[in-house]
């Protein structure tokens, strides 16, 4: 007599698998067409939220399955296992972006200057109608932005305002940022107006940079706010930073800015005839050799 033993197969296994696989598939595509593509921004964060909520579901799926399989003695745990180390792969990267949700402050605009704004210009009526508007930050997103950046502040230079504004436009363009609107100082201070692109999703996010001071002296403001979301997550100060940092390592390599390239050089001095004339007199013969 030969004993059969017919064990069911759990399909929640299966079915985590695959979801998790066609969720994983849609948050690469999303990025990629939003980064590359011409996928909007709006439509972008949509789908983000349907990707992480699948994946989210295909792991509660998988556990269901697991717990199955643990009381009732079916197959299957392999593929249950499968759909939440592919759910988990697919969910690392937001789940850092999560902790930065919790650990940061709720701000989508950041400057060095909180308590006295600088206003957009050209920017702002480029902004598209569904991102968000460009506000003046309360009393309580200042010091929100003082408690948890207290690292920004306004860059002091010992240059003249011509002199680091040029260092600041030359750092702008080394960063990769879109330049819109370049004033040099004059009788107003120098402003810059610069988009940039978040570097996984391609978010696009507003910079202004401005540039006070006299001769002797330069000060260095920025403000760097998002088109969408209620939380940067840090992106705004991170940009402010990364400026911060360009600029100082310029200075730190000495490197010439175009002002000081352009500047004509000293001629070198003539030597007068009549010293040559005495050299030439005092100069030794060599010994000829026959």
């Amino acid at each position: 007599m030969v004993a059969i033993y017919l064990q069911k197969t759990v399909h929640e296994g299966l079915w985590a698998r695959r979801m998790a696989l066609f969720f994983v598939q849609l948050l690469i595509l999303t990025v990629l067409l939003h980064r590359f593509g011409s996928l909007a921004t709006p439509a972008a964060l949509n789908l983000l939220t349907v990707s992480i909520g699948g994946l989210v579901l295909a792991i509660i799926i998988a556990l269901v399955g697991i717990v199955r399989i643990w009381f009732g003695g079916q197959i299957g745990a392999g593929q249950a296992f499968a759909g939440i180390a592919i759910a988990l792969i697919g969910l690392a990267l937001p789940l850092y972006y999560l902790s930065q949700f919790f650990l940061l402050p709720r701000l989508n605009d950041v400057e060095t200057t909180p308590r006295q704004p600088m206003q957009f210009s050209q920017l702002a009526a480029q902004r598209p109608a569904d991102a968000n508007r460009i506000v003046e930050p309360d009393l309580t997103a200042a010091e929100l932005q003082e408690k948890a950046y207290a690292d920004l502040r306004p860059m002091e230079l010992e240059r003249s305002a011509t002199e680091t504004f040029d260092i600041v436009h030359e750092a702008v363009k080394r960063i990769g940022w879109t330049i819109v609107l370049n004033e040099p100082p004059g009788e107003q201070p120098g402003r810059i107006e610069a988009t940039d692109r978040t570097m996984i999703m391609g978010y696009t996010d507003d910079v202004l940079v401005r540039v006070t001071g006299d001769d002797t002296h330069a000060f260095i403001d920025v403000r760097s706010a998002s088109r969408y979301g209620m939380h940067d997550l840090g992106a705004n100060a991170a940009r402010i930073r990364a400026l911060f940092e360009e600029i100082t390592t310029t200075l730190e390599k000495g490197e010439k800015t175009v002002l000081e390239q352009a500047k004509p050089k000293a001629a070198p001095a003539k030597k007068d005839a009549t010293q040559k004339r005495v050299k030439k007199r005092v100069k030794k013969r060599r010994p000829v050799t026959r």
